[in-house]
């Protein structure tokens, strides 16, 4: 079934419409990543003193929000087959907008759990699955660059600093329904996908017998996951993700245990996504010329040894350098990982694929940032989860490396 499924990029062009889909891709995915993880680190000290909670309490809204996403995007990737991208990526994007609006003006500890696990961790699984999905299906010529575009971290690079200086002056609602307006937007966006190039017919409106015959290397679920290179790549990428979402959450207090100020730390996290908007474009090309499993094997053991270094606490500018090589990294995961997916595994499986790889991050995306946060009150120090985060890398690499074609193995051999 995998044999059949291998998908290589095809030749000739793409549909006119393929670069408006790419735009809408863009915005909405920025929007999805940018709102949460551009803001969340920044806004955690306020968010703490409004609700009275601490450390452990506050930094619950991540794990609340990968747990909820992990459940959805396999169920979000199975829909995509079946029901209009238009009108799931719509649903995601207002999910995303009341969520914020929620944020804004409770007070309540448990209204706060539920904003992010319910309303902002499906809107998420939305915002992450459906954009590469639209991508991957208008995009036959020069995929892998047109997934690393609309992975381009470009709203979170900038908006760290935005919320530090809203944050400031106006306050923590004002913050929120900042946020929410610019989910607002998405909300707009998303009315103008269309599903599908008009040359190919839609699976939803395709007789059964009729997309069986058209896509003969369509795999079910169970098929996926029988698949080891599944396995490899899926597990692989999530020692890239828990770096990325262990930053987002802990980068300000961390870097205020080195001695920095909030605002120099949010200039790091908006350093980090600013150098990762080179990063998604570099390592889609890398990973044209390397294969996808071996530029994945590059992005973590280079991310092992960068994580290594925090642990000699360098001066500010050298630490910002070594923050922005980490989000070269680790934005330049996201169109590596999609682009091997799909052609791995055909672009009609892209989707649920892709939502099944979600939910393998679940354990590592719920439990990295509670873990950093114990180990920093276990310790008074985040070494500890620095050294567990290397180790992850490690064993990561070796996973990616065992992905690689067995072809391609003797070949290096």
């Amino acid at each position: 079934m995998l044999a059949g499924a291998q998908e290589a990029e095809g030749t000739g062009t793409n549909h006119p419409l393929a670069f408006r889909m790419a735009g809408i891709a863009f915005l909405t995915n920025n929007v999805t990543i940018g709102t949460l993880y551009g803001s969340f680190s920044v806004l955690l000290g306020a968010v703490e003193t409004r609700l009275g909670v601490g450390r452990e309490l506050s930094t619950l809204g991540i794990p609340a929000v990968n747990l909820a996403m992990a459940v959805c995007a396999p169920i979000v990737g199975l829909l995509a087959g079946r029901v209009s991208l238009r009108l799931l990526m719509t649903i995601g994007m207002a999910l995303l907008t009341i969520a914020f609006l929620l944020l804004g003006l409770t007070h309540s500890y448990p209204l706060y759990l539920i904003a992010y696990g319910l309303l902002l961790g499906p809107g998420m699984a939305v915002g992450v699955v459906l954009p590469a999905t639209l991508v991957t299906r208008w995009y036959r010529v020069g995929r892998g660059r047109a997934l690393g575009i609309i992975s381009t971290p470009a709203m979170i690079a900038v908006l760290p600093l935005i919320m530090a200086a809203i944050l400031q002056s106006f306050g923590l609602t004002t913050a929120y329904f900042l946020l929410a307006a610019i989910a607002g937007v998405a909300v707009i966006a998303a009315l103008f996908i269309v599903d599908r190039p008009p040359t190919e017919a839609s699976p939803v409106e395709a007789t059964p017998s009729a997309h069986a015959a058209a896509d003969p290397s369509a795999m079910t679920v169970a098929d996926i996951v029988r698949n080891p290179r599944f396995w490899a790549l899926s597990v692989a990428a999530c020692a890239s993700n828990t770096s990325s979402i262990i930053l987002a959450a802990h980068m300000v207090p961390m870097a205020g245990t080195w001695g920095f100020s909030p605002t120099l730390a949010a200039t790091l996290l908006a350093t980090m996504s600013l150098i990762g908007i080179i990063g998604t474009i570099l390592f889609g090309w890398i990973a044209d010329k390397l294969g996808g499993p071996l530029a994945l094997a590059l992005v973590l053991f280079d991310g092992a040894v960068l994580w290594t270094l925090l642990l000699l606490h360098p001066p500010y500018p050298i630490l910002l350098i070594l923050i922005g090589i980490i989000g070269l990294h680790g934005a330049g995961v996201l169109p590596v990982l999609s682009l091997v997916l799909s052609q791995t595994f055909g672009r009609d499986n892209f989707s649920r694929v892709y939502g099944i790889a979600s939910m393998v991050n679940l354990p590592f995306s719920v439990a990295c940032v509670p873990l950093a946060a114990l180990a920093y009150t276990a310790t008074g120090s985040y070494s500890l989860a620095i050294i567990g985060q290397v180790i992850f890398f490690g064993i990561a690499t070796l996973l990616a490396l065992s992905a690689r074609p067995a072809k391609a193995r003797l070949v290096h051999a």
